[in-house]
Parts: C-alpha cells; sequence; structure tokens
C-alpha cells in the first residue's frame, strides 16, 4: 500500500504516512510497515518510502502524502543525502543520475529541504509528526562516517524542536545495542551496493532472514551496512508503535 496509488475513499480509520527513502520502503532489509499493518488493523498504514530517495526527492512527491488527510505522519529520510554528500565523484554522479537531482547533494541542502517538507506537513495537514533520526552507517561508532551521520541528527532533531514535532531517536536505540565492535566497516565504495544487491540474493532467492545476512558481516542491527535487519527494525517499529499510542 503506497502513497501514489491507494484508494481511501470511505476508510473510517485513521490513517498513518510513513515517509522515507528504502529503510522505510522495505523491500531491502526488514518491513517495519507492513508488520505494522499486519499487527494493527485499527489504522490505515501507507508506505511513503522509496529506495535511494533523498528530501528533495521526497518533497517532490509531497502532494501523494498531503492527499490522505493522514493523522499520523512519521519521518526516516537522509540517509541518502549523507552518503551522497561525501566527496566521492562516482557516488555523487551516482545519486544525480538516478535520482534526478538538480545538485549535488549536500548537508546545507538536507537542511533546507527537511525543513520545507516539515513546515509543508504542517500547514497542510493536522497530522501528529514524528521525525526520525537517522540509523548508523555500519556499526563502527567511530567510523568517520558516523560524525556525518551525527551531523545530519543534529539538524534533524533542531527542526523537531523547531516545528515542536515528536522525534523517534533511532540512532541512540543503536546505540544502547550494539554491544561489540566486531564488524566488518561500512565503506563508501562500490562495495557499498554489491552488498546491498548480495543482501536481496540472499533474502529473496535464497530464503536468508536479514538478520543472518547481517551476521556475515559480523552486523547485529543492520543486514548489509545500511538497511535494518529484523533486530534493527524492530526498533524502529516498537518506536513508531509507541508514538501512535501516545
Amino acid at each position: 500500500m503506497n502513497a501514489h496509488s491507494v484508494n481511501l475513499i470511505n476508510n473510517d480509520k485513521p490513517v498513518v504516512v510513513c515517509c522515507g527513502d528504502s529503510i522505510t520502503h522495505g523491500h531491502i532489509g526488514y518491513d517495519w510497515v507492513s508488520s505494522l499493518r499486519r499487527k494493527d488493523g485499527s489504522k490505515i498504514y501507507i508506505n511513503a518510502g522509496i529506495n535511494a530517495d533523498l528530501t528533495w526527492n521526497l518533497n517532490q512527491r509531497i502532494n501523494d502524502i498531503i492527499k490522505h488527510n493522514p493523522d499520523y505522519i512519521t519521518i526516516l529520510i537522509g540517509t541518502n543525502d549523507a552518503i551522497g554528500s561525501q566527496p566521492v565523484k562516482l557516488i555523487q554522479d551516482y545519486y544525480i543520475q538516478t535520482k534526478n537531482l538538480p545538485q549535488a547533494p549536500s548537508i546545507e541542502w538536507f537542511e533546507e529541504q527537511i525543513e520545507i517538507f516539515v513546515k509543508k506537513i504542517k500547514k497542510n495537514t493536522t497530522a501528529k509528526i514524528a521525525i526520525t533520526t537517522l540509523p548508523w552507517l555500519g556499526e563502527q561508532e567511530d567510523a568517520s562516517i558516523m560524525s556525518v551521520i551525527n551531523n545530519y541528527n543534529v539538524i534533524i532533531k533542531k527542526i523537531a524542536l523547531k516545528y515542536d514535532i515528536s522525534i523517534l531517536d533511532l540512532y541512540s536505540k543503536f546505540k544502547e545495542q550494539i554491544s561489540e565492535i566486531e564488524s566488518v566497516p561500512y565503506t563508501t565504495s562500490e562495495l557499498r551496493r554489491l552488498r546491498g544487491l548480495r543482501a536481496v540474493v540472499l533474502y529473496y532467492v535464497f530464503g536468508w532472514s536479514w538478520n543472518k545476512i547481517g551476521k556475515k558481516y559480523n552486523l547485529q542491527l543492520l543486514c548489509d551496512h545500511i538497511h535494518l535487519n529484523e533486530r534493527g527494525g524492530s526498533l524502529m517499529e516498537n518506536m513508531v508503535k509507541k508514538f501512535l499510542s501516545a
């Protein structure tokens, strides 16, 4: 049930729209939106996550979110902004070309775009809104990419405070849960995409769980250094569940 195609004529249930990228889309990694939908028939859950989307892309489809007059909105976006903002031409070109971006990703552009998104949904809906801090990239807290993630999360927390919306601190949940640092490091090379492709093949062709796939890299909460495995996805699912029941 995605934001573009779903039809809610004569619906009398509260509508939850979950906005984001592949971590919300759930085709690579644990599909926490579908899990909530299966477990809770009292609400309509709409998945507004699209693989590889940046925050600018989310803004291009904001009308598909607003038109459903949601009662709740969750936002988990920025991981691709963070990856794409790294000074690696191959990565920047990939995002510009595949996502039709008008400019190269940057943290400044992310801050501009996430504020535009929050302002628009605040203005055009009456939904209760929660924004989520970005999860770890890889599971080594001292890796250089983690300082990038932290900088993006500073912006996310600032936006939450400025617009008085709830914050789901997924980053801190990772910090609480990751007990040992024995994982294979995250990489900005093409291995990043190959690990994702490998995860998809192992899950959909060979029937491996996302937990089992992540274990090949000694990952506890991720399956391929980017996407959530069942353990990591359950953290997000439980936070959203608490937000909806508050």
